[in-house]
């Protein structure tokens, strides 16, 4: 009986699939959940330069622009630590570091929901969602800035899940005293028959309350997941649920992330090797995943790189504008 209710509950999930939530697709299921303590990523950014109208940009005028390096760690909670750095090359020496900036507790709420910080809200909520397999992250944030989404615990069927749980008691007490189930009523089973046809018509209910704000598309030929909620749409590949592009309309414009060449960039995790990146004033950006690496990082380590880069810096850290999508 215990093994009947693990298979209704596996079934109720595999029905759910074909219906995803926006914070289930942001979680990037096809990667295992981090277990080390620190994650660090470099990234190096050339801006594109468009050459002229109806013809791609040539690879001349590709130009390098910047080489950062992005170093994580869970704080409380669902916070972060993030402590970005800034180098002249891609060498990513200490010689060569410009710039660096730290939050001790990084949440959905960090950034405030205006245009100067919605870029940055939203590819460090994308980097949440790639990393650490979080979709509640980005979701929390788009709901600062009054785009209509909920996370799965507000869209949970309720009665379901009531109904589940009663089940499984049922199972617990008539497991532990056989003689229980003569007196036990299955609550999957009801006597009365309008009791009967509600229980089954909830329990052929989805897991969660449909917002029909995901459905499926086309994209390129294949099958893909389309979000869409507000100023905000997103298309996920229809397998993996790899993030292909996400788009966020303000007054001020729109920004639209591509995410091209996933791989396992580690060994374990799957990552996007490039990003296309078109920000509000309508600059284009290439992001290249240079290095990506997972390791024990103590809450001391962070603070003694601190200490170093402000060595380092000196008070002499470069002013100069970066790209607005980053810290």
């Amino acid at each position: 009986m215990i093994r009947f209710f693990l298979i209704t509950l596996i079934v109720s999930s595999q029905a759910f699939a074909y219906v995803p939530t926006i914070e289930s697709l942001f979680r990037h299921g096809s990667n295992a959940d981090v277990t080390s303590s620190g994650v660090s990523f470099r990234l190096a950014l050339k801006k594109i330069v468009h050459g002229e109208e109806g013809k791609a940009p040539s690879s001349i005028e590709l130009k390098p622009e910047d080489y950062f390096k992005i170093f994580l760690m869970k704080a409380s909670g669902d916070n972060l630590k993030i402590a970005q750095a800034r180098y002249s090359d891609n060498t990513f020496s200490e010689t060569s570091l410009s710039h660096k900036i730290y939050f001790s507790a990084f949440s959905p709420h960090t950034l405030r929901p205006s245009v100067e910080q919605m870029e940055k809200g939203v590819f460090f909520a994308l980097i949440n969602s790639l990393v650490y397999n979080n979709g509640s992250h980005i979701v929390n944030y788009l709901k600062t800035l009054g785009v209509p989404v909920k996370l799965n615990d507000d869209l949970i069927n309720r009665e379901k899940i009531d109904y589940l749980a009663s089940y499984k008691r049922y199972l617990v007490t008539i497991n532990q005293n056989k003689s229980s189930k003569k007196t036990e009523s299955n609550p999957l089973r009801p006597e009365d028959a309008a009791t009967k046809d509600r229980v089954e018509a909830v329990m052929n209910e989805s897991m969660y309350v449909d917002t029909k704000q995901v459905r499926l598309v086309k994209e390129e030929g294949e099958m893909a997941w389309f979000a869409e909620a507000g100023p905000f749409s997103a298309v996920f590949s229809y397998n993996t649920r790899d993030l292909m592009k996400l788009v966020l309309k303000s007054a001020a414009g729109e920004i639209e992330i591509l995410c091209r060449n996933y791989g396992l960039l580690n060994g374990t995790h799957r990552f996007p090797r490039t990003m296309l990146i078109r920000d509000f004033s309508g600059d284009n950006y290439e992001v290249e995943v240079t290095d990506f690496r997972h390791y024990i990082e103590r809450d001391d380590d962070m603070v003694r790189r601190l200490k170093k880069w402000d060595s380092i810096l000196k008070g002499n850290e470069s002013a100069s504008p970066r790209p607005d999508f980053l810290l």
